[in-house]
């Protein structure tokens, strides 16, 4: 079979990140084929998307797979492009290409710009606004919080809204960089533009007075230095949190000025301060969490090629198109997914399948986290006739996306000077960015419905040649680049984008397959979409004529808003499109500001925001949703869904923030509750686990000598797994030294024809310098060169080894008994024999050795059986009984007396100072667990 591919030499860059990072899907298929430790290894996980909620799936279950037990495929139609958002890159001025798969109605008004198609997706270049859904503080409130009723999750069910507020709004700030400040915007413009918003939300005006700041949850940073600390920051904290300094002697403002103050501060995705030796991430991406595990994946196989990527627990294939799952409906009627029909890049069809359910009823899982449309079109495309009636007759209902207006003024330094006397032109010499978040609310039909603005501003002192690639780096979104660049060193321009949601259930928005054969494509139906287009001036549904209302409101707060920053004074109006600009007098008022600038002129097309979500709605009732509250579609065993097609209503945040949670949220429950993994191993007293399946265990406690890493060990399915090929490896457990013992070791093959490992029991430390005595013998066998590559050797020579070979294979090197040449079959290199220690076998000269050992052997290994040895070691007599774990049948196979006063010593200084170790060696592979010690 040919090689792993190399790095390849595309038109402009050479493809390195890519292909160590990635693989094809002809080397994922074969991956399933060879053995490991004597089984074969499917994909427990089928992830369907490497895109933002894909990959941290992908992360998160690679993550906390503490036995190593399962293997991820995760399949992206796209390319690898970029290893990080575009803007923690240098200055590029472009991001990967939209694509619409789909199709829309005939004459439609919608705007989509589609699909980010490559790994990472729509992370590689979204704006990182990550406000929380509004719900009352939970029980236990911070202060400062006055619930009020507000709830943009209502509709949600009642376990993942305590879940979300308990715990996973928090882990997934934790990941993404919200639960910080944004200690990147700071200066004399920020603190200026943020004191007029918050002056004039506290004073409650009309926009203000329905939804106050007083009933908003505090900042994120606020809850998590609670959580993290136990305590509530203090007022000093809270000062640093804001970028305030206060003149000597002067008191600070109130307490809950501060906290209120902090709610105005735009909740961005973005790490700036890292732990001690590492860099900042900066805008969150989901790309670098896909790298962390494809790298850290690539570095446990020990080596490349089919048999190393067997072992590989997580797969990256790009420019993989997944046409359909593949399912069976079972007895019940339920419906289990088996695996995932894909497209190749040569256009040819393959099945890659799941890994079949294990015994005690765990099985693999698909994920779909494919965006909004393309999941539903998916779904529909698999389940409608299985589900059909059920599940798949709400499919692509409740399509919901965001209203989105725009609106960028460029107002007088002087105007927002008045505000903060610090915003001297000398405090504007360099580029300065502001950024800011208010929420607002409004009645409509007697529901209550929300938006929030997203406010951002910059001021430049006079421009440098390098003023777009500082913008670029620092303003939250993309979009709002051209307009600020026609800031300058007397102006200042401000952008805000409000962003509202849309009616639930709204029968004008939907999802569904296209009938024309023309919109066929790999002869199956492209996803159908229409919206209710409330940028018309009338008609369609009662939804879809309430989501104008809410439209006209948020527009009209937005209006008020930016005369908050005008502060009465002259100003204009930054067009789109074109470089106009529209002056506005001095004294104007809300309704001139939608005189001269109307707001069906800001408003974007439906479809722009790249926030769809809804079509396959979380519900408990399997008749009133389409997946349960983990994201798995009702009535089927093992398919589950990540992103915003989920959710049952969209208030006005940004998806990305809730789509992490409950991404995080499921990743707890398959890897708890749902994928394969071995028991939990926890010995009864006196007995203690020395190794107990977990990395933690294998990562912490256990220690590799030898440098070769082809002679390595794996963790697999909770087994310490030796990879053998060339000189010996050893893994010791280097927590600590032991005198006296019994040692309990479980151990399975994989080849009865080839086979060879052991365990190593009372040698000296393998990293400290062997004793004159030991040093001497490894010279004298001839092994210093050996020991001075490979520490390991100090284990053959100053412990003993308990052996497991059935075929007793002779060794050709010369050992301390000098019995040369030695043939196979001898009992002293039989399974169950203390290796090496003369057990009356006849020598080739016709003799018999002089038995040290009693040596009886155990019945034949069988491969893929479970074997037990206890080795006992007090004083200098060792036994080793060996348990066929099938049959329960144990053989005493050696009993020895050690007489040799400077090899295996369990107390040296009255200290313990015997080390236990596993062999691996050029064999097959051999298999451990379930290692405990009774001292």
């Amino acid at each position: 079979m040919a090689g792993p591919l190399t790095s390849e030499m595309t038109t402009f860059t050479l493809d390195n990140m890519g292909r160590y990072l990635c693989n094809t899907l002809q080397e994922a298929i074969a991956s399933t084929g060879p053995t490991v430790a004597g089984r074969t290894r499917g994909f427990d996980v089928i992830v369907v998307g490497g895109g933002s909620f894909g990959s941290v799936v992908a992360n998160g279950l690679f993550m906390r797979d503490a036995t190593r037990s399962r293997r991820i495929l995760v399949l992206e139609q796209g390319p690898f492009v970029l290893p990080e958002h575009v803007q923690n890159l240098p200055f590029l001025g472009g991001d990967p290409a939209f694509t619409v798969p789909w199709v829309v109605r005939p004459g439609s008004d919608l705007g989509y710009a589609g699909l980010q198609y490559a790994v990472g997706g729509r992370s590689l270049s979204w704006g990182g606004w990550s406000p929380e859904l509004l719900h009352d503080e939970p029980g236990g409130a911070d202060e400062g919080v006055t619930p009020q009723g507000n709830d943009e999750m209502a509709a949600w069910p009642a376990t993942v809204v305590a879940d979300l507020q308990d715990r996973y709004f928090y882990d997934a700030g934790e990941q993404i960089g919200v639960n910080a400040t944004n200690d990147f915007i700071y200066g004399p413009l920020h603190q200026a533009l943020r004191q007029m918003l918050f002056d004039a939300v506290s004073a409650g005006g009309p926009p203000f007075a329905s939804l106050p700041l007083t009933a908003l949850r505090n900042h994120p940073i606020v809850r998590a230095f609670r959580r993290r600390n136990g305590r509530a920051p203090t007022d000093a904290e809270l000062l640093m949190f804001l970028g305030l300094q206060l003149a000597p002697g002067a008191a600070p403002p109130p307490r809950a000025d501060l906290l209120n103050l902090l709610k105005v501060e735009a909740p961005l995705a973005v790490q700036t301060a890292a732990e001690p030796g590492l860099f900042p991430v900066n805008k969150f991406s989901a790309v670098p969490l896909l790298v962390q595990a494809a790298r850290a994946a690539a570095a446990e196989t020990g080596g490349v090629g089919t048999d190393a990527d067997g072992r590989k627990r997580l797969m990256v294939v790009p420019r993989c198109q997944v046409l359909e799952l593949v399912t069976e409906t079972q007895p019940d009627n339920w419906v289990r997914v088996t695996g995932v029909r894909v497209r190749d890049n040569a256009g040819a069809e393959h099945v890659v399948p799941l890994a079949s359910p294990t015994a005690d009823g765990r099985q693999g899982v698909a994920v779909i986290a494919l965006g909004t449309i393309e999941s539903t079109r998916l779904a529909l495309t698999t389940f409608s006739a299985s589900l059909g009636g059920r599940a798949a007759q709400r499919m692509g209902k409740n399509l919901m996306a965001h209203l989105r207006s725009n609106l960028s003024i460029r107002v007088p330094r002087a105007a927002i000077a008045a505000a903060l006397p610090a915003l001297t032109p000398a405090a504007l010499k360099a580029l300065q960015v502001s950024a800011l978040f208010v929420k607002g609310k409004a009645s409509v039909g007697g529901a209550d419905r929300y938006f929030h603005l997203q406010i951002t501003a910059s001021g430049l002192g006079r421009f440098g040649n390098n003023s777009e690639a500082e913008v670029f780096k620092k303003v939250p979104s993309l979009e709002q680049l051209t307009a600020m660049l026609q800031a300058d060193d007397q102006s200042v321009v401000i952008t805000l984008r409000g962003i509202g949601e849309m009616a639930p259930h709204n029968p004008d928005s939907v999802v569904e397959l296209a009938t024309t054969p023309s919109d066929f494509e790999n002869g199956r139906p492209r996803a159908f979409v229409d919206f209710g287009d409330s940028r018309q001036t009338a008609g369609g549904s009662p939804q879809t004529q309430a989501d104008r209302q809410v439209w006209e409101a948020m527009d009209a707060f937005t209006d008020r808003v930016a005369l908050i920053f005008a502060n009465g004074g002259p100003f204009e109006i930054i067009m789109a499109s074109g470089g106009r600009t529209i002056p506005v007098p001095a004294a104007a008022t809300a309704t001139d500001l939608a005189a001269l600038h109307p707001h069906a002129a800001r408003r974007d097309r439906l479809g722009t925001t790249h926030h769809d979500a809804g079509t396959l709605w979380m519900s408990d009732d399997p008749a009133a949703g389409v997946t349960n509250d983990f994201g798995r579609i009702h009535d089927t065993t093992n398919c589950y869904v990540a992103g915003p097609a989920l959710h049952p209503t969209s208030g006005s945040p940004n998806p990305m923030l809730t789509g992490v949670a409950l991404a995080r949220r499921t990743v707890t429950l398959l890897t708890d509750q749902v994928l394969p993994r071995p028991p939990a191993f926890a010995p009864p007293a006196p007995w203690r686990a020395l190794f107990d399946g977990t990395a933690r265990s294998f990562n912490t406690d256990w220690v590799r000598t030898s440098p070769d890493t082809s002679n390595g060990f794996a963790l697999i399915d909770g087994e310490i797994v030796t990879l053998g090929a060339g000189d010996f490896g050893l893994l010791y457990y280097a927590r600590e030294a032991f005198a006296d013992f019994t040692l309990r070791v479980e151990f399975r093959i994989a080849d009865a024809g080839n086979h060879n490992s052991g365990i190593f029991v009372r040698f000296r430390d393998p990293m400290a310098d062997p004793t004159p005595v030991i040093a001497q013998r490894i010279r004298d066998a001839g092994d210093a060169p050996l020991f001075g590559a490979n520490r390991a050797w100090s284990a053959v020579h100053s412990g003993f080894e308990v052996q497991i070979d059935d075929l007793c294979r002779g060794d050709s090197r010369r050992d301390f008994y000098g019995i040369r040449p030695e043939p196979d079959g001898l009992r002293k290199n039989r399974t169950g024999a203390i290796y090496k220690i003369p057990a009356a076998d006849p020598l080739p000269a016709g003799g018999v050795d002089a038995a040290t050992q009693t040596y009886q052997p155990g019945p034949p290994l069988i491969p893929g059986r479970w074997y037990q040895y206890e080795i006992d070691a007090r004083g200098d007599t060792y036994t080793v009984d060996l348990t066929d774990l099938d049959t329960a049948a144990r053989t005493r196979t050696s009993t020895f007396t050690n007489t040799d006063t400077d090899r295996g010593i369990g107390v040296s200084g009255g200290q313990p100072a015997g080390y236990i170790g596993l062999q691996s060696y050029n064999s097959a592979p051999v298999a451990f667990r379930h290692i405990a010690v009774r001292s």
